[in-house]
């Protein structure tokens, strides 16, 4: 029998799970029996052209417990740290934070930011991929952050997800979750409006006429969104002869399987 595992899924913003891995957190926790526990860093201040930073706080909060409900999650953590602005966070105490977490939870797989992708331009992504790649290297010595409540705890795999993914040879067929996945998106209101408000600005920007985008007041933006999802994780699921995909660069802890010229530990995919 197959053993159950747990994942942590470290992001930095509340859609940041959904957009790259939905599917597959969606596939982890109804197929495998995985339970599954989101960290989000950030407050999500920042995430909008239409409402305040505080009035986001609350909102995107609330609504990243809806998405977490709709994939089934375990759990859903905040850091509450200020949006944009990780880089001006001391670098070992969010490893700590993160490491004490993935001791708390038991982690054996974690989910996040590549920290080797290549053109990421958002501050935070690039912060907690790198905080998350070595609180996780190195949850299993004891030494490292030894005022921590919880064990330490040995994290054996992860998936790493990126926009423009770099080495990533692991697909996750998603086609039976792709309405899972949307919905779980498409409970991220706020986010999601703007992602379609920076559409509109970026289409006026460029002297560019959509008629998909005249209209987008009411639940129109929730259409776009919807296509938008499909037509990317379609493009990526052609890739690897799938209807709808998700991209990985997949990466084992640790030296087991090397010393021992063994495949013990390998993709669930």
């Amino acid at each position: 029998m197959a053993r159950r595992k747990v994942v942590a899924v470290i992001v930095a913003h509340a859609d940041d799970m959904e957009f790259m891995a939905g599917g597959t957190v969606a596939r982890f926790v109804n197929e495998m029996g995985y339970d599954v526990y989101e960290y989000i860093l950030t407050d999500n201040s920042k995430g909008s052209y239409r409402l305040s930073g505080q009035e986001l706080v609350t909102i995107s909060r609330d609504e990243a417990v809806s998405a977490g409900k709709v994939l089934g999650l375990k759990d859903v953590c905040f850091g509450d740290y200020r949006d944009s602005f990780l880089n001006e966070e001391n670098p070992n105490v969010l490893r700590g934070k993160i490491m004490g977490f993935l001791r708390e939870v038991k982690a054996d797989i974690v989910m996040s930011w590549d920290p080797f992708a290549p053109y990421e331009e958002h501050p935070d992504h690039r912060v907690v991929s790198m905080v998350t790649l070595e609180a996780a290297s190195f949850a299993n010595i004891g030494l490292f952050y030894p005022e921590h409540t919880s064990s330490p705890y040995t994290v054996s795999e992860a998936y790493w997800f990126a926009k423009h993914p770099w080495n990533a040879e692991t697909f996750v067929d998603i086609s039976g979750v792709i309405d899972t996945k949307i919905d779980a998106l498409l409970e991220h209101d706020c986010q999601m409006v703007l992602t379609v408000d920076g559409l509109v600005l970026e289409a006026r920007a460029a002297g560019i006429d959509l008629p998909i985008l005249r209209d987008v007041e009411g639940n129109g933006y929730r259409q776009v969104i919807a296509m938008g999802i499909r037509n990317f994780f379609g493009e990526i699921g052609r890739q690897a002869g799938m209807e709808y995909a998700e991209q990985f660069r997949y990466q084992k802890f640790g030296m087991l399987d090397m010393i021992l010229g063994t495949e013990l530990i390998k993709p669930d995919f």
